[in-house]
């Protein structure tokens, strides 16, 4: 559990620097990706259930609010809570709409 905190705290870290030093001079339209939301949807879609996926929205809402001057809304917890309830989203939709196949073994 704690190795799962330090390993989300340390890529989003660097997920962020990336993304504020690097990638500002690649934008389309103004527009710079998120890749602390994407990588937090990926890991929900790859993890769903899991503790790790609730682990990484957290984690990942409270480095980007950290990070960010003003937050997404104006106040910090924003991200926090965006990022939760994309996990939360996923997680319903998922359950409700998706169904995986399960392959037997002939």
């Amino acid at each position: 559990m704690v190795k799962k905190i330090i390993f989300f705290i340390i890529f989003f870290y660097f997920l962020i620097i990336i993304q504020t030093s690097f990638l500002v001079h690649f934008s389309i339209f103004g527009l710079v990706p998120n890749l602390v939301l994407l990588s937090v949807i990926f890991i929900n879609l790859f993890f769903l259930g899991q503790e790790s996926a609730l682990i990484s929205a957290v984690i990942g809402g409270l480095c980007l609010d950290i990070f960010s001057l003003s937050g997404f809304l104006g106040f910090f917890g924003s991200y926090t809570l965006l990022l939760t309830g994309f996990y939360l989203f996923l997680k319903l939709f998922l359950k409700q709409y998706v169904r995986i196949p399960i392959i037997k073994k002939p």
